[in-house]
């Protein structure tokens, strides 16, 4: 589900995300790099579709064409140690 990082708030899917767009719960701006699909720490610029443009500050609000929003960081990290838990059952027998 599309979500704001903040807050964790669901966006409805069909909301047209632009650059003053926030999120009605929490009031920070959606269109940031922590809020994109594409954003990916440690990546060049920290970004996964190859965008040429540095953006210093990930939280604020940015002009990136490449914006999409992301999934709701908290069900993927959740997904991710659930993982983590399996693979250390199944090798700790």
């Amino acid at each position: 589900m599309r979500a704001c990082h903040h807050c964790h708030t669901d966006i409805d899917p069909l909301m047209s995300i632009g650059y003053n767009t926030v999120c009605p719960k929490c009031g920070k701006s959606l269109h940031s790099c922590v809020n994109c699909r594409f954003y990916s720490p440690g990546s060049y610029h920290d970004c996964s579709e190859g965008v040429e443009e540095y953006i210093e500050d990930k939280v604020e609000a940015n002009f990136c064409d490449s914006f999409m929003l992301g999934e709701d960081t908290k069900e993927e990290a959740q997904r991710k140690a659930d993982a983590k838990a399996r693979a250390e059952a199944f090798f700790n027998f």
